[in-house]
């Protein structure tokens, strides 16, 4: 592999990395969120049954983030980027 590749590799890798990363934290603002709703006083109870549930669905959200993000390292390495680069 020559040089130049293996650094825009890296650099695809880290990009991908950030952009998990960011879309985690958004994914943990929102479910701190919800589960602050949690606290409203008087609330019903179906109320913050669903707010419970929405802040963990948020969580769960980052299970298949981090599977794309293996996948996407499998593309990137096997170079399919710079194969369609070419046409």
């Amino acid at each position: 592999m020559k040089p130049e590749s293996i650094e825009r590799q890296k650099k695809r890798k880290k990009e991908a990395v950030v952009g998990i990363l960011m879309f985690g934290l958004l994914q943990l603002v929102c479910a701190v969120s919800f589960w602050s709703l949690c606290w409203i006083p008087d609330a019903p109870g179906w109320l913050l049954v669903l707010f419970g549930a929405l802040g963990g669905l948020c969580l769960l959200l980052l299970i298949p983030a981090l599977v794309v993000l293996k996948q996407r390292f499998k593309e990137i390495e096997g170079g399919e980027l710079d194969a369609a680069a070419e046409y």
